[in-house]
């Protein structure tokens, strides 16, 4: 999926909701994609750390605050470490080092413990005291730098010679005088023997700069652990089972759409759906939530190979090898072509794609924009293809005669048993058409339940056409026609 597809069905909602503490953990968020087929075991690896921290959190929670106080004191002087491979670092450079070394040795038995205590597995931090020793000969493992004294004998004994020369400078100005150049000499001894302790402490440092960088990659691995355990707690969620060919959301919801309703006054209605290998159909009527059980299906399945928890009651999900989705929302439409031409580009790839790959298909409302005739000729066809693949696809249409065709058949309830005349009550003090509208939709049931493959889809759209007021001279017409 690309950006806007994730941003259409929730995904960038998710990861606006998640606070990183370190610009490690930032940037993983930024650029995070699901494991494939070839990292099934690392996901696993994942979702099991995710739920042993989400089960024995309390255990933890003191260590965890104090990692991530840690965290939030955490630079990212990843492009020093790369300057400083083959130059001479600066003393700031060195300073940002040195404090991101002692963050790590602080972190190193907190990780360590919260580890043990729940038993999450890959987060090891590898000792750099030796390093930090290195910047800091003193041993007072305060957060700062300078080029003291102990670097070097012939630093402390040319910067003693330095002082005495100046103190005896403030004698008269005589003195003063006499002793200049005595003076500028010891600065540029001076100079030159920093720069030679910068130069050596550089190299020493190139030894632990791998390590440091492993480090770096534990820390951003486990504050984007903990993002993932803080939004599975925003909404229910939880632990996907990892399956081979089974796709079941249980009482699945999309927390996008969520809170867009609630501010509307509105409740999501949580979907069931059982999918396997083959085509699975979705038919309803309009306004009846079709596209809205399309893209909670799809960002629950994404979540769960992100390696996150899932906003269900239960949830089994397949490791594919990619997802692809297919909508007239297409942004290929901004690119010259139709919406229409823009799906048939998107099919080709796909059919491409599907050969010799495990791939979850997604089809909103595909052919909308052809004849229906054509069109419904078109999707029967894709349904009977995509049946014959490795492949489980997930299908919305509006045309008759294709689940048929399907493996399973849901269908949206929506009015489905909704009494017209109650309705239009509800709509008699509503002034305005928006208004109206808001008002059917709480009448609409937005679950779905499967359906015998032969069933037609729903015809609600004559009623929503009386509802709304749609003027009698059409309506007297529709209805002969229909």
């Amino acid at each position: 999926m690309d950006f806007w597809q994730r941003e259409n069905i929730g995904f960038e909602y998710i990861k606006s909701k998640m606070l990183p503490a370190t610009p490690f953990g930032a940037e993983l968020i930024k650029n995070i994609y699901p494991f494939d087929r070839d990292k099934r075991d690392t996901l696993k690896e994942e979702l099991k750390n995710l739920n042993n921290l989400h089960q024995k959190y309390d255990n933890v929670k003191s260590d965890v605050n104090a990692i991530r106080r840690i965290f939030m004191q955490m630079k990212d002087v990843r492009g020093s470490i790369k300057f400083g491979r083959d130059n001479t670092l600066s003393d700031i450079e060195l300073f940002e080092i040195k404090t991101l070394l002692m963050h790590m040795e602080k972190l190193k038995p907190l990780i360590e413990r919260v580890s043990k205590e729940i038993g999450l597995t890959g987060f090891i931090i590898e000792s750099v005291s030796d390093a930090v020793d290195i910047l800091d000969p003193e041993g007072r493992r305060i957060p700062t730098f300078a080029i003291y004294d102990d670097y070097s004998p012939e630093l402390k004994l040319i910067r003693k010679r330095k002082r005495d020369i100046e103190i005896n400078m403030q004698e008269s100005d005589t003195a003063f005088e006499e002793l200049k150049d005595e003076r500028l000499a010891a600065i540029v001894e001076e100079e030159k023997e920093e720069r030679k302790i910068r130069e050596d402490l550089s190299v020493n440092l190139r030894h632990y700069f791998d390590k440091a960088l492993k480090n770096i990659d534990v820390i951003g691995r486990f504050d984007l652990l903990l993002e993932k355990y803080r939004v599975a707690k925003l909404y229910p969620s939880c632990l996907p089972e990892i399956t081979e060919d089974v796709l079941v959301l249980e009482e699945t919801i999309n927390p996008f759409i969520c809170d867009i309703l609630e501010e509307k006054g509105l409740k999501f209605t949580p979907i069931t759906i059982d999918m396997t290998i083959g085509t699975t159909v979705l038919t309803g009527a309009n306004m009846g939530g079709k596209s809205v059980t399309l893209k909670t299906v799809a960002l629950n399945t994404y979540l769960a190979l992100c390696g996150f928890f899932v906003y269900a009651n239960k949830a089994s999900i397949p490791v594919f090898d990619e997802i692809i989705m297919i909508s007239e929302e297409s942004q290929s439409v901004d690119k010259g072509l139709s919406s229409f031409g823009a799906q048939i580009v998107e099919l080709k790839n796909l059919l491409t794609d599907i050969e010799g790959r495990y791939i979850f298909a997604i089809l909103d409302e595909f052919a909308r924009g052809t004849n229906p005739k054509e069109g419904e000729s078109i999707v029967r066809g894709l349904v009977a293809l995509l049946n014959k693949k490795r492949a489980i696809s997930l299908l919305v249409t509006h045309f008759d005669h294709v689940a048929e065709l399907s493996g399973s058949h849901y269908q949206v309830r929506g009015l489905q048993g909704a009494s017209e005349d109650k309705i239009a009550k509800a709509l008699l003090t509503k002034s305005s058409d928006d208004a109206k509208i808001t008002a059917i939709a709480q009448f609409m049931n937005y679950g779905i339940f499967k359906v015998k493959k032969q069933a037609q889809p729903p015809k609600e759209a004559l009623m929503i056409c009386r509802l709304l007021g749609l003027q009698e001279e059409l309506m007297d017409i529709l209805v002969e026609i229909n």
